[in-house]
């Protein structure tokens, strides 16, 4: 059996993701996901890695290995970036925070956006950009930030499309960010301590998505905590939390991804909503 890793970044730039052979395994990132093949007796999977929305994505699967999946998945996924970059200046988010007309895409990301601002009671709010960059995670301007959405809807879309291909079991991971077709993937997750990279635990998952957010990569030490890159909306500043993440499962990435951000605001006591499983990892 292969284990493969996940390991994400929030940068200045953009978060940064690989899967890696154990015996490779880079320790850099605010999270780390790692993932192996089930121990299900099927093929030997085959795997896609590449770059994409400022970070790698890796796609595993089982099943017809002659398929040319590669230009599928970099098509699907620059076709989003274009449109939810904040680092572009000319993507259609970073148009229409200069005042341009938002496009049918952008519109599409911004609809589910504002569905779980409603339902989180604000505090997913994807109009920080100014706030992001004041405190050292975003590039300068006003607006709109969608990359607490934007990373698992692109993946979505990867998903539908492997889907229109005939590859149903798969595991495709982006940024840390993760979507699992309808075979068997193993997926554990990081303890979140600064000075360590150990596992917490693991979880097998099936036609499931996960998605985490934390403070114990990139952060800087406050009072009461870590300050890392996640925007309290009430506030206008980051959260401080200890050493923490928050790991949330849901049928689609989109939804994972949002919630991950909006729950880490919320924190423990907060009732997740129906259709979703949250698991929060605090160090003492």
């Amino acid at each position: 059996m292969k284990i493969f890793t996940a390991e994400t970044q929030r940068s200045q730039r953009e978060r940064r993701a690989r899967f890696v052979f154990p015996d490779k395994i880079l320790m850099s990132g605010l999270l780390s996901l790692f993932f192996c093949f089930s121990c299900e007796k099927k093929s030997e999977p085959h795997i896609l890695n590449g770059e994409a929305m400022g970070t790698s994505w890796k796609l595993a699967w089982r099943g017809d290995g002659a398929k040319n999946l590669a230009p599928e998945v970099a098509e699907v996924l620059e076709k989003w970036e274009a449109v939810l970059s904040k680092w572009r200046e000319e993507s259609d988010v970073s148009r229409a925070n200069r005042g341009e007309p938002i496009t049918p895409d952008l519109k599409r990301v911004i609809d589910l956006a504002e569905v779980i601002h409603q339902k989180s009671s604000g505090a997913f709010d994807y109009r920080l950009l100014k706030e992001t960059s004041d405190a050292g995670f975003g590039p300068s301007g006003n607006g709109m930030d969608l990359s607490a959405i934007g990373e698992g809807f692109a993946i979505d879309r990867v998903g539908e499309r492997l889907r229109e291909l005939g590859v149903t079991d798969f595991v495709f991971e982006l940024g840390g960010e993760i979507l699992v077709g309808d075979g068997e993937w193993e997926v554990a997750i990081e303890a979140p301590d600064p000075a360590t990279r150990k596992v917490s635990r693991t979880m097998k998952l099936r036609g499931r998505a996960v998605a985490t957010s934390g403070n114990y990569r990139q952060f800087k030490p406050a009072s009461g905590g870590l300050a890392g890159h996640i925007i309290d909306p009430k506030t206008h500043t980051p959260v401080i939390r200890p050493p923490s993440s928050v790991t949330v499962l849901a049928n689609d990435c989109t939804t994972a991804d949002a919630w991950a951000t909006a729950l880490f605001v919320l924190g423990p006591d907060f009732k997740a909503p129906e259709g979703i499983e949250v698991q929060w990892n605090i160090e003492n």
